[in-house]
């Protein structure tokens, strides 16, 4: 981390008065405290993040007096390597900050097959962590053995069904599963009977008696009521009035809708989604084509969102007692499963093209050929691409993306309800003084305005190539109105406090990089102290001027980066 990444990252701890989520500050002015194995191993166990040592989160983030930042770098790598199961791999550098030195260290998220990483000296069970708020809280059990099915591949959805006999299927649907692969595989399904295709397509399986018996992955996809033997593997709808489960109006109902969806997965898919666009708006205008009706949320985007869900979520014993759920908010649609992302696959990879990993892939393997009851269209017609389309069809829309939240047990997908560029958005971006800004920076500093988080994937979700999503983000933390959190893999960017933002200065008519080209206007080379004097500006503000106007080459340095001699010039 350079020192102006770190004073920018300082200036919104102080913002926030508290830790970021993947974040973690500690004084450590006694050494190395033994409470920062436990965070290592939660962002190696989550998304990576950050350990800044040095600062005192109780003074306002300020570094601390006496702070021995050799030894505690020394310590803190050593831990890394030596307390921790596997070692974690981390960038660990020394950083000056307001006349002290700090210790900031990157921590990578570890690869799933490696995972958990725990405290060698309490074992796995006792000693693996992860992050809730801005802490570190111990794994459960039932994480602790999500993890470890992860690094394999799970047979829950090819498991035959005790109890469970062929009776218990569609006969009609099988009828036109099988014409359908026979079509499309003749090679492997055209001389084969009934019997032998349900059990090629592991629809069938024998159980340790011999008896032939549905699958789990049969029973969901063409079962007459897989309910019978899994109560709560179905899908539930609870729709509130406001933007919140307590927001309830006087005298209202506490929700408009409550109620499950059962049967199999392509009838739980067509109804849930019928009843998600009941209980949404629909806008009517009209076009050179025609009249055209909009929902607050494409058909589209509610269909790939509920049948993901029931793809990929946790079949697994411990969470055959939850249903994938769907609330509607007010504001927001949001769909949870059981089970968090399987595979390599992280949040940052959703979007691209071709990405895939199921822990289901019986289940994946039979969506792609069984249809939809109410249209005939298969319930996932090309694995992959479901994020791929929901992202299309918000874009078309003017949607704001989605957001993931992805935790070990659960996965859960946030849709908007509102534009993304409205008016007063689209007014505030303007107020930032900003020229040249590209249509995907409005974008992304819409989204950032809305308390979220950006990044590159972010970037290439509104479809830039992957080197000008960089570019772009660079840019908006060159211009003072982002800040870079996290290593460069993981990097993600937020918008920086609006008193520190390089915006117009409504009493003065000037903005923070003129008042230092001012200071600069007779040639003189004056250090950053000296401009904040002259200025009258603070000293992030200078130094991201200074960062600005050196960047364009209006600013030339006398000496190095942490040289006390350092001066600057403009250039005449």
């Amino acid at each position: 981390m350079t020192p102006d990444e770190l004073v920018r990252l300082t200036a919104l701890l102080r913002r926030s008065g508290t830790d970021l989520r993947d974040v973690e500050v500690k004084a450590a002015g006694g050494g190395l405290p033994k409470s920062v194995r436990d965070t290592l191993s939660a962002f190696s166990n989550d998304r990576g993040g950050t350990v800044i040592l040095g600062l005192a989160e109780d003074d306002d983030f300020r570094p601390v007096p006496g702070f021995d930042a050799a030894r505690v770098r020394d310590a803190l790598a050593s831990a890394c390597s030596a307390d921790l199961q596997p070692p974690v791999r981390s960038e660990i550098d020394i950083v000056p900050l307001e006349g002290a030195l700090v210790v900031v260290a990157e921590i990578s998220e570890l690869d799933p097959r490696f995972k958990p990483c725990y405290v060698a000296a309490r074992g796995e069970y006792n000693g693996s962590f992860t992050r809730g708020g801005d802490g570190d809280r111990r794994l459960t059990d039932f994480e602790i053995h999500l993890l470890h099915t992860n690094r394999g591949q799970p047979e829950d959805d090819r498991q035959p069904v005790p109890g469970a006999t062929e009776a218990d299927l569609d006969a009609t649907e099988i009828q036109v599963l099988i014409a359908r692969v026979r079509q499309r595989q003749p090679r492997a399904f055209a001389n084969l009977g009934t019997e032998q295709v349900l059990r090629r397509l592991n629809v069938l399986a024998a159980d340790q008696d011999g008896t032939l018996r549905p699958t789990l992955g049969g029973l969901l996809t063409l079962g007459v009521f897989p309910q019978q033997f899994f109560p709560q593997l179905n899908a539930t709808l609870v729709v509130y009035p406001g933007a919140s489960a307590q927001e309830i109006p006087v005298n209202g109902p506490r929700f408009l809708e409550n109620r499950s969806f059962d049967g199999p997965i392509p009838v739980i898919v067509d109804e849930a989604v019928n009843a998600v666009l009941r209980n949404t708006s629909v806008r009517s205008f009209v076009d050179g084509s025609g009249r055209t009706d909009q929902y607050d949320y494409p058909a589209e985007v509610i269909r790939e969102g509920i049948a993901n869900a029931l793809l990929h979520r946790d079949y697994s014993p411990y969470s055959r007692g939850t249903p994938v759920q769907i609330v509607v908010y007010s504001d927001r649609l949001v769909i949870a499963n059981p089970g968090g992302l399987f595979g390599a696959v992280t949040e940052d990879d959703l979007g691209g093209e071709g990405v895939t990993s199921t822990r289901n892939p019986v289940l994946a393997r039979l969506l792609q050929d069984v249809r939809s009851p109410e249209t005939g269209r298969m319930v996932c017609e090309n694995r992959a691409s479901g994020i791929p389309t929901m992202l299309r069809e918000l874009r078309r829309a003017g949607s704001p993306l989605p957001e993931f939240h992805n935790r070990i047990t659960r996965f859960k997908l946030l849709l908007p309800r509102h534009t993304l560029l409205d008016d007063e958005t689209t007014a505030w971006i303007a107020s930032l003084g900003q020229q040249g800004l590209t249509t995907t920076q409005h974008l992304a500093l819409a989204e950032m305005r809305l308390g979220r988080a950006v990044t590159n994937a972010t970037m290439r979700n509104l479809g830039l190539e992957a080197h000008r999503a960089t570019a772009e983000l660079a840019d908006l933390v060159n211009r003072g109105v982002a800040i870079r959190v996290g290593e460069r893999r993981h990097a993600r960017y937020l918008l920086v406090p609006r008193s520190e933002q390089l915006t117009l200065d409504i009493d003065s008519g000037t903005s923070p990089i003129e008042a230092v080209r001012r200071a600069l206007a007779d040639g003189s080379a004056l250090s950053r102290r000296d401009i904040e004097q002259r200025s009258g500006l603070s000293y992030m503000k200078v130094l991201r001027a200074l960062k600005y106007l050196e960047d364009a080459g209006e600013v030339t340095p006398t000496a190095q980066a942490r040289s006390p001699l350092r001066r600057y010039r403009r250039k005449l």
